[in-house]
């Protein structure tokens, strides 16, 4: 019997591109307009009692998929059939509130999950301790690290009674010996028969976890199988894809005219290396390739960035508002954005590039989160702006 049934499933997102002014967008109600389809034509059941694995790089739509199973939002296209409770880290997410404690956002996805308030009471110190956060129930959430709180949401997950669970990358969270404890809390579950939707980069976490896996690449399905099989796929495709060193293909959605194409974009650290990951407070470089297929008077470009975690806007950067004209394009050319520092907390930061004509009425080229740029940081960082500071003590 089937728990778990999507039926040629699209989920489209639509929204102003970015680089225009949003004071402008929004008094004008104009600009460019970007169709981001997340998942397209997507189908697959789960049978009771299976666990069920999704990979795919970066904006594949493993999250939105997950968000569509949950509940959370629905589908443009398409039917989603669930038969039974489902119980996730989506949906907590969802629920729980910065301001709240840890205990109070742990009582209310409880009770949201299907437990009646007494029971979801008598289950909190289980919760507690399974996340081991005893000591700091009682704290409101914002003071949470990033870590803390996804501990505490897998936590409540697994102590509903869920019948159907939903888990996205959580089991990166923690030291090898916190994994470990999910892994088994996990097998435990799979064991009682509840049905398991797992989506992770991690192909081991898939591997061990996972009797059948689906692989997403830009919203569409290219594989469903035996878990082995598909991952071998998935792998193959990711060695054939390195050399091409190519950021725009990794996973990002690209939407425009075409008068103008992005062709690479790159990332190079203050010594000029190429580099997905920076430490905060040093220059970034973010490198553009283009190519003007027909002669474009001039155009603007634009860099943004938002958190992976939830979303947040870091940072709008374009042309237009630097008063900076690039001139006539015609074939291809290079741009370069030198950030002296960037002052961001630690976390990953998806970075979108557009290029526009300079009305803002036409959009030549716009990649959706074209790279996946990681900031290292440390534990209990909940902003996302690290300015320049030093301690003294007087």
């Amino acid at each position: 019997m089937n728990e778990i049934e999507v039926l040629g499933v699209s989920k489209r997102y639509r929204y102003a591109a970015s680089g225009m002014p949003r004071k402008l967008r929004t008094l004008k109600n104009r600009g460019p307009r970007v169709d981001h389809w997340a998942l397209r034509d997507v189908s697959f059941a789960v049978a009771r009692g299976e666990t069920l694995g999704v990979i795919g790089k970066n904006a594949s739509g493993k999250s939105t998929l997950l968000r569509l199973l949950a509940g959370i939002t629905r589908p443009t296209r398409g039917s989603v059939h669930i038969s039974r409770t489902v119980s996730g880290l989506l949906t907590l997410g969802e629920s729980m509130h910065p301001l709240l404690s840890g205990e109070e956002n742990a009582l209310t996805g409880a009770i949201l999950a299907g437990l009646r308030r007494a029971e979801a009471q008598r289950r909190l110190l289980q919760i507690a301790a399974f996340a081991e956060l005893e000591d700091h129930m009682e704290q409101p959430l914002r003071t949470f690290s990033d870590g803390m709180r996804l501990r505490l949401a897998f936590a409540v997950a697994v102590h509903v009674d869920p019948e159907i669970l939903l888990v996205d990358e959580v089991l990166a969270v923690g030291d090898m010996r916190f994994q470990e404890k999910c892994f088994s809390h996990l097998e435990g579950l799979q064991a009682s028969g509840v049905t398991v939707v797992v989506a992770s980069h991690d192909l081991d976490q898939i591997r061990r976890l996972c009797t059948r896996t689906l692989w997403l690449s830009r919203g569409r399905v290219m594989d469903i199988g035996k878990t082995d099989e598909v991952a071998d796929h998935y792998r193959q495709a990711l060695s054939e894809d390195a050399p091409s060193r190519e950021p725009v293909t990794s996973g990002g959605v690209r939407h425009g005219s075409g008068e103008v194409e992005i062709t690479g974009v790159r990332l190079f650290d203050h010594r000029e290396r190429e580099t997905s990951r920076i430490t905060p407070g040093n220059p970034l470089t973010v490198e553009i390739d283009f190519i003007a297929h027909e002669e474009v008077p001039d155009a603007i470009f634009g860099v943004s960035a938002h958190a992976e975690r939830d979303g947040v806007r870091c940072f709008d950067i374009h042309t237009g508002a630097d008063g900076r004209s690039v001139g006539r394009l015609h074939g291809p050319g290079r741009i370069r954005l030198h950030l002296d520092r960037l002052d961001l907390t630690g976390g990953i930061y998806l970075l979108d590039v557009g290029i526009f004509d300079t009305s803002w009425e036409q959009t030549y080229d716009y990649l959706w989160q074209a790279f996946a740029l990681e900031v290292s940081g440390g534990d209990h960082e909940v902003a996302v702006l690290r300015p320049p500071h030093r301690w003294s003590m007087q």
